[in-house]
Parts: C-alpha cells; sequence; structure tokens
C-alpha cells in the first residue's frame, strides 16, 4: 500500500519521504562533524592530514549509526503521525537534533583531551570542562548544527521519492547496521554517542558479582619481596625514603628513545644513574588514584579508593612505617581536600600534610586560570616550604610530594623564558615531523615540563648538601600519561617512568619488567625487611607482586587499569592488553599487535571480570582485611540493630552537637563503652567531628589505652590543625604513658600553627619540666 500526504485540518500528515529526509539530514550533519573534528585535530598536529583513512572509517561508523537510528525511529515517527499529524516529524526532528548537539560535545572534548567518553561521563566532563566552555559550545552547536539540519532536510527533497513501504526499508537500515559492526573501532573514528551510550549501558547492565567462598580474597600471607636488595648496599641506619609523584610525567618525556626527547633533561641524567623501569605503568588515569595504588597496593572501588563513601581498613606503607617509628609527611601544593585525598592521609595517621592552606604570604601561588581559580603553589615552591621543616627529625622519614605544575592550564613561574627554552630545542630538530607539530601547538606543556624538570633538579642538589642524603632513597615517577597531547593507544596513558635512584645503589640498571604503581610498595618494604628488623603484618592484601621478574613478561602477571571513575575497561594479563573488549598481544616495547585466538581472549576476558567484581565487593563491604589487621584505631562503627535501637534512644535527629554532649555526659558518668558507641556513631555520620573525635581519645586514654589514644589524637591534631583542644588532649596522654619526649616534636607543631591556649603551654611546660627531672635524676644516678 503506497503511503500518501494526508490532510489532517490544517495538518498535513507526514511521510515515509519525509522521515528519510530527517535520516539523511542527520547523516549529512554527522558528516560535517567528521570534518570539524580532523580539522581541528590537523590544526593541532595529531594527524598529518584531514581526508584520511580514518575520516573514511568515522563516515562508515556514522553510516551504521544513521542505520540504528533510523531503525529505532521508523516506527516511532510513523506511531506518531498516525496519532496526530506533525508529531512523529517534530519528536523525531528533535531527537536527532539534541542527539547531534551531544555529538559535537563529545567531539569537542575528544579534540580537546584526545579521550573518549563512556562510562562516569559526568564526572569527567565536569572535572575536564568548565561551564563557560560548556555554555560557548552550547551557543555555537545549537544554532550551527539547527540551520544545517534543516538545510540538509530542504536539499534532499527528491532523494526518496519512490520508497513506499516501511519493510524493505528497515531492512535496509538493519543491514547497514550490522555491516559496521565488525568494523575496526578507535576512538578517532567512532561514533562518539553511540560508544557512550554502549560503555554505560555495560556499566548499568554489568551484574557482575563476587561469588566466591573467601570473605577476604585479596588476603594473602606476606612474603617478603627481596627483588631489590642485591642492587642496594644498605647501611646499618634504615634508609629515609622520598617519593616524588609528578603530575601528567609520561615515558613519552623521558629519555633517549621518547617520543617529545629534550624536555626533561635532569631526569634523563638521572635515568644514567638509577634502576630505570622503562616497561612501566600507573594504574589509573586520574591523578588523585596514584596515591592508593603506589602507596598502598590497593583496589579502585567504583570511583577510585578515596572516593569511597567509608574508608576500608587497609595496610599502606605510611601505616607500617609509621609503626616502624618513621616520621610521615605528605607534601602537596593544591588542595588536599579534593578527591578526599586529606581524609586517606589523616586515616594513614600522616604526621605532617602539607597542601595550599600551610604556605603562607612568603610563597607565591600559581596564577589564576580564566575562571579566576589557581590550581595551588608550583613545584619549585612546593620544595622549597618543605625544607623549613624537612628534616627536624631524629628517625628515618618517609616524604611524599605530589606537584601539579605539569597540569592544566600550566601557568608556570618565568613562563616566558621557559618557552624560549622550547624554542632552542626545537631548533635541534630531535624529533621526527609529527611529535615536532605537537610541539609548536602545544608549548605551554612543554615549557612546563621544563619548569618541573628544572624544580626537581634543585630539589634533588638542596637535599643532597643535607647529612641525611647519603642514606636516602627517591622514588620517583608520574601519575599518569599526560592526555592533553594525543596517544598512540589505549594503553599509552597508563605509561610511566619510574627512577629508583640513591647513593646507596651499587650500580644503575636498566629493568625491563612490566610492571605497575601497585608492585611498588612489596618491593621497597621487602627491600627494607631484608636489612632490618621491621614489624610488618603477617597477612597483607596488596595486589602487587614485586618491581622484578625475569624479562619483560610474567605470565601470571595481572595489571588493572582504570581510565577514570566507573571505568575499569582496561587490563594486563601477562602480555596480553584487554582494552574495551578487544584483546591486543604486547611486544617487549609495550606496542600493540594482534590478539590470540578466541580461547585467550575468553581467558583474559574471565580474570578482567573477576578483578572487577572481587574489586567492587571488598570496598563496597570493607572487606579488603579484617579489623584485626587494621594498623590504627578505627574511628567509625557499624552498630547492631540492637545498638542501633539504644542510639535512636538517646539521639534522635540531625544535632550532633547534642548527641556530642550525649556522649560526653555518658563517659563523665563512667558508661565509656556506651560513650563510645554513641561517638563512633556520630563520626560516622559527621567525619570532621572534631569534639567527638578527640573525646574518643581520651576515654581510651582513660582506660589506659595509650598507643590507640595516640593514634587517635594524632589524627585529630592533623585533621584540625589550629584547634587548641587536640593538643591539650595528646598532651596529657604523652604526659600518663611517659611519652614525654614525643612532646618536643608536638612542640614544633604548636608552633608552626600559632596554637596560643594557657592549657596547651602550661602541658607543654610540664612535659618539658619532668624532661628536664628525668635527666637530673639520671646524671645523679650515675654519680
Amino acid at each position: 500500500m503506497r503511503l500518501v500526504s494526508i490532510s489532517s485540518g490544517n495538518m498535513i500528515r507526514m511521510t515515509l519521504r519525509d522521515f528519510i529526509r530527517l535520516i539523511m539530514a542527520f547523516f549529512l550533519c554527522l558528516v560535517v562533524l567528521s570534518l570539524y573534528q580532523n580539522v581541528k585535530l590537523y590544526i593541532a598536529g595529531v594527524l598529518d592530514g584531514i581526508f584520511t583513512k580514518s575520516l573514511l572509517l568515522l563516515i562508515v561508523h556514522h553510516i551504521g549509526f544513521t542505520a540504528l537510528m533510523g531503525l529505532f525511529t521508523a516506527f516511532t515517527f510513523n506511531y506518531l503521525e498516525g496519532k496526530k499529524a506533525g508529531l512523529g516529524f517534530n519528536v523525531i526532528a528533535i531527537l536527532f537534533l539534541f542527539i547531534l548537539i551531544i555529538e559535537g560535545l563529545l567531539i569537542e572534548f575528544y579534540v580537546s583531551n584526545y579521550e573518549i567518553l563512556g562510562a562516569g561521563v559526568l564526572e569527567v566532563y565536569s572535572s575536564r570542562t568548565s561551564v563557560t566552555t560548556l555554555l560557548l559550545s552550547l551557543s555555537l552547536l545549537i544554532p550551527l548544527l539547527t540551520g544545517l539540519f534543516f538545510l540538509f532536510y530542504k536539499a534532499t527533497a527528491a532523494v526518496y521519492r519512490t520508497i513506499s513501504r516501511m519493510y524493505p526499508f528497515t531492512i535496509i537500515l538493519f543491514s547497514l547496521f550490522l555491516a559496521t559492526l565488525t568494523s575496526d573501532k578507535k576512538p578517532v573514528n567512532e561514533n562518539k554517542t553511540q560508544h557512550l551510550v554502549y560503555s554505560i549501558a555495560d556499566d548499568v547492565f554489568d551484574f557482575n558479582k563476587y561469588e566466591g567462598e573467601a570473605e577476604y580474597p585479596l588476603l594473602h600471607s606476606y612474603i617478603s619481596d627481596k627483588s631489590l636488595t642485591p642492587y642496594f648496599n644498605l647501611k646499618d641506619e634504615r634508609p629515609n625514603l622520598v617519593f616524588i609523584i609528578i603530575e601528567g610525567l609520561g615515558s613519552d618525556f623521558v629519555g633517549d628513545s621518547s617520543i617529545y626527547r629534550g624536555f626533561t633533561p635532569f631526569l634523563d641524567s638521572l635515568q644514567e644513574k638509577s634502576l630505570y623501569w622503562s616497561n612501566y605503568l600507573s594504574n589509573a588515569g586520574e591523578s588523585y588514584a596514584t596515591l592508593p595504588c603506589l602507596l598502598g597496593s590497593l583496589p579502585f572501588g567504583e570511583n577510585g579508593f578515596t572516593n569511597s563513601s567509608d574508608s576500608p581498613a587497609r595496610q599502606t606503607i605510611y601505616g607500617i612505617l609509621k609503626r616502624n617509628e618513621y616520621t610521615t609527611s605528605f607534601n602537596y601544593g593544591g588542595n588536599s581536600a579534593l578527591n578526599q585525598l586529606d581524609k586517606f592521609l589523616y586515616e594513614e595517621r600522616v604526621d605532617f600534610l602539607l597542601d595550599s592552606k600551610g604556605f603562607g604570604s612568603t610563597y607565591k601561588k600559581q596564577k589564576e586560570d580564566a575562571a579566576g581559580i589557581s590550581l595551588g603553589y608550583p613545584d619549585k615552591e612546593l620544595y622549597k616550604r618543605w625544607q623549613v621543616d624537612g628534616f627536624n627529625t631524629n628517625s628515618p622519614r618517609l616524604d611524599v610530594f605530589f606537584t601539579l605544575s605539569t597540569k592544566k592550564p600550566y601557568h608556570i613561574p618565568q613562563k616566558e623564558a621557559y618557552l624560549s627554552k622550547v624554542d632552542k630545542i626545537l631548533s635541534k630538530e630531535l624529533m621526527t615531523p609529527r611529535p615536532l607539530k605537537l610541539v609548536k601547538k602545544n608549548k605551554e606543556i612543554f615549557a612546563s615540563l621544563l619548569y618541573a624538570d628544572s624544580a626537581l633538579k634543585s630539589f634533588f642538589s638542596s637535599y643532597a648538601r643535607n647529612s641525611d642524603y647519603a642514606n636516602t632513597i627517591f622514588i620517583v615517577t608520574g601519575s599518569h600519561n599526560l592526555t592533553d597531547l594525543p596517544m598512540e593507544d589505549n594503553l599509552g596513558r597508563y605509561r610511566v617512568p619510574l627512577f629508583i635512584y640513591s647513593p646507596l645503589l651499587k650500580k644503575p640498571a636498566k629493568i625491563p619488567s612490566l610492571v605497575s604503581h601497585l608492585d611498588v610498595v612489596p618491593s621497597i618494604l621487602g627491600l627494607l625487611d631484608s636489612r632490618y628488623d621491621m614489624n610488618i603484618p603477617a597477612k597483607v592484601a596488596w595486589l602487587g607482586k614485586g618491581l622484578i621478574h625475569k624479562g619483560v613478561f610474567d605470565s601470571t602477571k595481572k595489571i588493572p587499569l582504570m581510565r577514570h571513575n566507573s571505568n575499569i575497561q582496561d587490563y594486563v594479563n601477562g602480555k596480553h592488553f584487554l582494552s574495551g573488549g578487544d584483546l591486543y598481544n604486547l611486544d617487549s616495547e609495550l606496542r600493540l599487535t594482534d590478539s590470540d585466538p578466541s580461547l585467550i581472549k575468553q581467558k583474559v576476558k574471565e580474570n578482567h571480570k573477576y578483578f572487577k567484581a572481587v574489586n567492587k565487593y571488598v570496598i563496597n563491604n570493607d572487606k579488603i582485611i579484617p579489623p584485626s589487621l587494621t594498623l590504627f584505631a578505627q574511628l567509625k562503627s557499624n552498630p547492631s540493630k540492637e545498638e542501633m535501637v539504644w542510639i535512636n534512644s538517646v539521639f534522635n535527629g540531625t544535632d550532633y552537637d547534642n548527641a556530642y554532649d550525649t556522649a560526653k555526659e555518658l563517659a563523665f558518668k563512667g558508661d565509656t563503652q556506651r560513650a563510645l558507641l554513641l561517638s563512633g556513631y556520630i563520626l560516622s555520620q559527621v567525619p570532621g567531628h572534631a569534639d567527638t573525635e578527640i573525646l574518643m581519645g581520651r576515654i581510651h586514654a582513660w582506660e589506659g589505652r595509650y598507643d590507640m589514644a595516640i593514634d587517635i589524637l594524632e589524627g585529630a591534631i592533623q585533621k584540625y590543625p589550629i584547634y587548641a583542644d587536640g593538643y591539650a588532649a595528646l598532651l596529657d596522654v604523652y604526659f600518663w604513658s611517659d611519652n614525654d619526649q614525643r612532646a618536643l616534636s608536638l612542640q614544633r607543631i604548636i608552633k608552626r600553627n600559632n596554637i596560643r591556649s594557657n592549657d596547651v603551654e602550661s602541658k607543654v611546660k610540664r612535659a618539658l619540666s619532668k624532661i628536664e627531672e628525668e635527666k637530673e635524676l639520671e646524671t645523679a644516678n650515675k654519680v
């Protein structure tokens, strides 16, 4: 039966011919967006030309996507037109325009960040795109795409005059869609909206759950990894450890064989004096996720370990070394509250946390971006600020630095001087044409690399003047490969260098083992354990195995990789790399080649699926390690049903100050167990309730649990460094537990934070007086 235009009042019913014109207009708009993508990438120096094979493949994939959209909307169009003339046309036209705008935004993000968005799109997009940029993009895309869409609609008036039946047309659409399913898809040639929808659907309908019998599936016996021991001449005194995590430092920038040579001269020279890993991976494509992997060999959870709603019990190098009498610090020029890094560090009882709040007026902040926001303090200011307090301890140290100068918008000090240095390097023609073109288009990035490298050189020079330098081990790596430059493949964003440098090294070595951030903790602690009497838990749950194995690949090695929140699509298993469902082989230089037969692909997919299930289970259920293996007192509680009945009987509402008063009253009356129960509940709801945390510390001290009290109160003064009551409580516990010597280091912190309290001052004097009396008594006994 032939469809014709039917009059319905003042409206005319649209036919299949009109629908096909909408489909054609939709497709032609996608072609225009494809050209825009390739033009932008060509101008940026990423592509060698505009009309490339990738453009042809992108258009082919747009054909498949258009066919899919036509297949799903044809019946809707026909049904709505049957209900009301013009309704189907208007609905489908608006739908197509909406999808075109989404595709335009996704393409704009891709050409700016060289990353295709998938699951976790909102978090990633909002973290990389300002509201101003979004509004500007929409103000351009909406009128341009609307105009193009209806222009193409008019231009296709005579295209499908002969088509009169729906059934043959849907067969054509379905055949076109099937034809594109087997074609090669890469971010540059893939329809971005289709990729986004598939990725979100995979995440939403992922019903993969851990169903194993082990309650703690990651838990295993600690076996000391001594693979680093042959490379070191360790002294009798335990060495200092200095971790330096450089934002965006990828393998693309370091060494003679790097893509962009000449922009890290100090690191290139350090490579010749270090243990250097050429096949090394960061486990995450986001900076904040580096810390738990590198310092704790921990899983990701669904949104990154530090972003988990609760804090699972774990064992990190921070906690273990603090238990072994190391003084610990974390040093960052930015805001440590972002992604709850500060919470993670406080829970590890870090002795000294420096972030942007701790610099003061004598240090110069990085220039603000267009939105009036500064990332924080540049690298040289960070190293300089640390040196004010850095060497004032007698115990061995663990110091961690996290830099930010090599992060967008790359507002470094003396920018023009470093841009001139970029030009000098370009004049030497050390690179091939493509990277040379990219450097010229992105000079501010490479200027920031030169600045960061110079800052690192200055830090090493100043540290070398310290007497502890001869007994210090430096671990230098990148957070992930810089994502503002294009990657050769999906593994590229994780490829970072690893240097271990020390005057204690017997000789430098280049180590080919394919390993990751997860492997650092087992090897560093194993090195210490091989020489010193270290207190390391008998059971651990680290994901890593160690930094050295024979050859490049260990067939049993499994390296999970998280691109960003809610996106664990990448996975290394032996010499195989799984990415977005596609399997590749890795050669000795980590280049991707064709995959092995389907049997191996299935096995790798099963391992990947199992890891994702375990990863989600252990974080969501606090099943990394049992409570008995935790290193520090847990502040929060998980009350039983019976306990919650009691809690609700004494407190039911949102006034947690009132609940604190109730807990304090219970403690003063001697009902300390219920006071602790209520305090734990308060902290589970309001983790930053300082008075409650201090009360818990006092209760443990009153009952003689001094170690637990010290753990809690030392954590409290780190979280609330200007709150005098925390210092007063901690000084009491030091006094009662005969730990007055620790009051000396606390005195420096009190002075640094400008605490003015008569109570605190009198307790410091009490501690100093007691120390003096003990010295006099010791002298008298000797006589």
